[in-house]
């Protein structure tokens, strides 16, 4: 299952993550990172916001109801 990365402040794409790795791609330029322990810190190319992410899941939001 794909799930998006993408600029917290634009919400322009950064990468996707397809199981422990992570797509990352911009124009011709294409990275891939494997495994679960990585850390990646990206500059958005619209808005310059700096996103990082870690290989673990994000945690839900907060205020996000449990089930």
């Amino acid at each position: 299952m794909a799930k998006e990365w993408r600029c917290k402040k634009c919400d322009t794409l950064l990468g996707i993550k397809i199981g422990a790795r992570l797509h990352l791609r911009y124009k011709q330029v294409q990275y891939v990172v494997d495994g679960g322990d990585y850390n990646v810190m990206a500059v958005c190319r619209n808005c310059f916001s700096v996103n990082d992410r870690n290989g673990e899941e994000e945690p839900p939001p907060s205020g996000a109801a449990k089930g």
